[in-house]
């Protein structure tokens, strides 16, 4: 953007404007300052995602979608999908989002949330003996399933997951609600005022005198 500004003034055989080393400094800024989506493991909202651990540690996807998860058997009623590799990035709108988290199958697991590595809370205790099967929405209805709900506030996120207590290999859901923010319109925005500063410089050599033609 800011070569349009030098294209205008050289059209014109003439030197910059005063205001362009400001102009072309705030829009760099501008740009540098934009969100923009990640696109290491960027999800869907508003979807279950599946994900996948062994005993206790770090979460993963599910395979083959992330080629270090475990093997997940997908939901048999609500549709999901298989997360790949973590971290899971978003960018939440003005309003926030709704992480959901929870654990499928047997009960037994619970689960730390990190937010670009800084922990968020983790998931509810479990109690044994419970099995909620495959379907999200089903063990998030059972008792005794360990889940956990969390507020996220707006802008970037990059969601990780540590199985605090795990039974062996497993798997488990999180959804994350919310509007998708949407950076690039700001970045038009940018180009317009650029655009609209060039044709002010090269309005004003067409008319020195900055008065422009009159009826």
């Amino acid at each position: 953007m800011c070569r349009i500004l030098v294209a205008a003034a050289r059209s014109c055989g003439r030197a910059l404007p005063s205001f362009a080393p400001a102009l072309a400094m705030t829009l760099v800024l501008g740009l540098v300052a934009i969100p923009r989506a990640a696109h290491a493991g960027p999800i869907p909202l508003d979807t279950f995602l599946q994900f996948s651990f062994d005993g206790a540690g770090a979460a993963a996807g599910c395979a083959p979608d992330d080629a270090l998860g475990g093997f997940c058997i997908g939901s048999s009623g609500t549709p999901t999908v298989f997360l790949d590799a973590p971290a899971w990035t978003f960018v939440a709108a003005a309003g926030g989002a709704t992480l959901s988290v929870v654990d499928a199958f047997e009960a037994g697991d619970t689960f730390q949330v990190f937010d670009f590595g800084a922990a968020v809370g983790a998931t509810s205790v479990p109690v044994g003996g419970v099995d909620c099967g495959d379907d999200p929405m089903a063990c998030l209805a059972t008792p005794g399933m360990s889940m956990g709900v969390f507020a996220l506030g707006a802008g970037a996120h990059s969601l990780s997951l540590v199985a605090l207590a795990g039974s062996g290999l497993g798997s488990g859901y999180l959804q994350v609600t919310g509007a998708q923010a949407v950076a690039e319109p700001a970045s038009l925005a940018l180009t317009l005022v650029a655009l609209a500063a060039a044709w002010r410089a090269r309005r004003g050599c067409s008319d020195p005198t900055g008065k422009g033609a009159r009826s």
